[in-house]
């Protein structure tokens, strides 16, 4: 009787260790959890499709169908662009510089975006060339110990794109008038 309760705090007290030294048996950082939410003006969008190229090569194609959420693991220690896309909307395009410190010894980070993209009819009548460059840039910030976007790039854009909306407004407002 005194040997098994003796194998089992011996068991608890390994466990124990176990777990208050996690951080030593995670081994290094392997991969960025990337999870994202696409909606049209807090509309859900279905059948998005979420490209992944690294370097301008196309490493990953998911297809997003019912839902407009999904979650996907990219590699670390390159540039990725990500290109929302769905039938009759505008693509949307993000890039994330996924290096990050040697020192890091986490088994994964996450960073989490959500993306308001545009209708193609929304934006009839307007020059959408402005829509080929990214929404936002996002790198590792090695002080937190996470990836953020650039919040002065992507403010800037931002504005941009309802610069364009509103453009877009304008012109269909016109064209109704001159009916």
């Amino acid at each position: 009787m005194k040997s098994v309760k003796l194998v089992f705090r011996f068991t608890l007290i390994v466990a124990f260790l176990m777990l208050i030294t996690g951080n030593v048996f995670a081994g290094p950082l392997d991969s960025l959890e990337l999870t994202g939410v696409i909606y049209n003006n807090k509309t859900k969008v279905k059948d998005v499709v979420v490209n992944i190229y690294d370097h301008n090569k196309l490493i990953k194609k998911i297809d997003v169908r019912a839902s407009n959420r999904f979650v996907t693991n990219l590699p670390l220690n390159t540039v990725l662009t990500i290109e929302i896309t769905a039938p009759n909307f505008h693509a949307k395009r993000f890039v994330i510089d996924s290096k990050v410190t040697s020192k890091l010894r986490k088994s994964q980070i996450k960073y989490d975006f959500d993306i308001d993209i545009f209708r193609e009819d929304e934006l009839a009548n307007v020059n959408t060339s402005y829509l080929d460059f990214p929404v936002g840039l996002v790198s590792f910030d090695s002080k937190r110990e996470s990836f953020h976007r650039n919040k002065k790039y992507t403010n800037r854009m931002k504005k941009a794109y309802l610069k364009l909306w509103a453009e877009s407004q304008a012109a269909d407002r016109q064209g109704e008038g001159l009916k």
